[in-house]
C-alpha cells in the first residue's frame, strides 16, 4: 500500500486572521510487513520469512496563506524516503519437485522453495506536490463553534514514478544469489504517482460542550489518468496510476486549557480503491484499506502547536482489482503522525 496521503494529526484546525500565514513540517513513519490476502492475514510469510517490508517516513513541508478569514491557500511540498526488504527463494528443481522447499505451505497447499536470502531496494527524494485551496462554507464571525469547509486542489506529478535499484535474485544453476538487473522499484515506495491529480477535500468541527470539540474530515484524489507508462520491474506489466483516500472521525478533550493540551481519539480508514472516479483502472495495482483507531494529542501556545497521534490498525483488506482480481499487499500494524506548526 502506498503512503501518498500525509495527514497532520491535529484534531481541528483554529480560525485563521486574513494575511495570515501558517508553516508547518510533518512527519508520517509506516513500517508495513502484515501480508493480507482480502481480510485474511498470511502469517505464514512472516513464518517462513518471505513477508516484505516497506519502511517508509514522508516529510511534508507546507505553508498556508489565509487570503480572507474564509478562503485559505496552502502548498504541500513532501519528501521520502523509503526503503524495501523482500526475500530471496531457493527455486531449484530435480524432476520438477523443489530440492529445497519452505516448511510452510501457503493456506491453499501451495509449496515454494526455502527462503534462503534477503535484500533490499531504496527511493528517495522530492514527492508529489500538492496545491490546495479551502473556504469556510459558514462565516466564522458568526460561526465560532462549528463550520464546515470544502476544499479544491492540484496534485502536480513532480515526485520521481520509476527510481530504480538492484535486486537479488537465484541463480539456479550456479545455486548462488546474483544481483539482478537494474529496473524500476516497486510502486509502494515510488516518491511519486507519476500522474496530475485533483484533490478534493472536507473539514468540519462542532463544540459539543466546552472544551469538547467533534470533529470529521477526508481527502480523496482522483487520478484521470489510467498509468504513466512505468514498467513493474523490467516489465511488461505497466503500474495503475490509482486514486487514493483518507477520512477521520473523532473528538478532541481539551484537559488543560491554560496549558493548551487537547486530547484527541478517533477513527481512521484510508487506502486506494478498485476503481478510479475519473478515468480508467486498468493496469497493475493493489486496491485495498485500513481501518484505524486513532490516539493522539495537541499542544497549542501563542503561535505554535505540536500534533502527534499513532493509527493503530483495527481492520485491513486487500481488495480485488478492477478486473476481479486478488493478490496481497503489505500493511502495518501501526504508523506514527508528527506535526509542528508555526503562525505569522
Amino acid at each position: 500500500m502506498t503512503a501518498r496521503i500525509n495527514s497532520p494529526s491535529l484534531g481541528g484546525s483554529a480560525y485563521q486572521e486574513r494575511g495570515t500565514w501558517t508553516a508547518s513540517v510533518s512527519h508520517r513513519w509506516q513500517y508495513s510487513d502484515k501480508h493480507f490476502i482480502g481480510d485474511v492475514e498470511q502469517v505464514y510469510r512472516e513464518k517462513e520469512g518471505s513477508q516484505v517490508i516497506n519502511d517508509i517516513h514522508v516529510v511534508d513541508l507546507s505553508l498556508a496563506y489565509n487570503v480572507t478569514k474564509r478562503v485559505g491557500l496552502t502548498l504541500g511540498v513532501p519528501f521520502q524516503t523509503a526503503t524495501r526488504s523482500q526475500a530471496v527463494r531457493d527455486t531449484r528443481r530435480v524432476a520438477g519437485v523443489l530440492v529445497n522447499p519452505s516448511p510452510f505451505p501457503a493456506p491453499d497447499g501451495t509449496v515454494s522453495g526455502a527462503v534462503i536470502a534477503r535484500y533490499r531496494t531504496a527511493a528517495q527524494g522530492l514527492g508529489d506536490i500538492k496545491l490546495l485551496a479551502t473556504t469556510w462554507l459558514l462565516d466564522p464571525e458568526t460561526h465560532p463553534k462549528g463550520n464546515i469547509s470544502l476544499g479544491l486542489g492540484v496534485l502536480f506529478p513532480t515526485g520521481e514514478k520509476d527510481s530504480k535499484d538492484v535486486p537479488k535474485t537465484f541463480n539456479a544453476g550456479a545455486n548462488t544469489v546474483v544481483n539482478g538487473p537494474l529496473q524500476n522499484v516497486d510502486n509502494s515506495i515510488q516518491p511519486g504517482a507519476g500522474a496530475w491529480g485533483l484533490i478534493l477535500d472536507l473539514y468540519a468541527f462542532r463544540q459539543i460542550v466546552t472544551n469538547l470539540t467533534a470533529f470529521a474530515s477526508g481527502t480523496y484524489i482522483a487520478t484521470p489518468q489510467q498509468n504513466a507508462g512505468v514498467l513493474s520491474g523490467t516489465g511488461p506489466t505497466i503500474w495503475s496510476t490509482g486514486d487514493s483516500f483518507l477520512a477521520r472521525v473523532g473528538l478532541g478533550y481539551t484537559l488543560l486549557p491554560k496549558q493548551g493540551v487537547t486530547f484527541t481519539l478517533g477513527g481512521r480508514v484510508e487506502g486506494s480503491p478498485s476503481k478510479d472516479l475519473i478515468g480508467g483502472s486498468d493496469d497493475r495495482r493493489r486496491p485495498g484499506f485500513a481501518v484505524s483507531i486513532e490516539p493522539g494529542i495537541v499542544w497549542s501556545r501563542d503561535k505554535w502547536s505540536f500534533s502527534f497521534s499513532a493509527p493503530v490498525a483495527l481492520y485491513r483488506n486487500r481488495e480485488r482489482n478492477s478486473a476481479g482480481v486478488s493478490g496481497d499487499a503489505a500493511f502495518a500494524d501501526f504508523m506514527t503522525l508528527t506535526s509542528l506548526t508555526r503562525r505569522f
